[in-house]
């Protein structure tokens, strides 16, 4: 069986899982928050 044949069988993601990838303002406080975790194990490393 190739990974392929699974295709049709890979699960789909929720009207509110799609609704968060495509929401703008959803996209920049991860991204404020995930520097501010990569700046905060920065300075424990120095």
């Amino acid at each position: 069986m190739k990974s392929d044949d699974l295709i049709p069988f890979a699960p789909r993601p929720t009207r509110l899982t799609r609704f968060f990838r495509t929401f703008v303002p959803w996209q920049f406080l991860k991204f404020i928050f995930i520097n501010i975790k990569m700046i905060r194990m920065i300075r424990k490393s120095h």
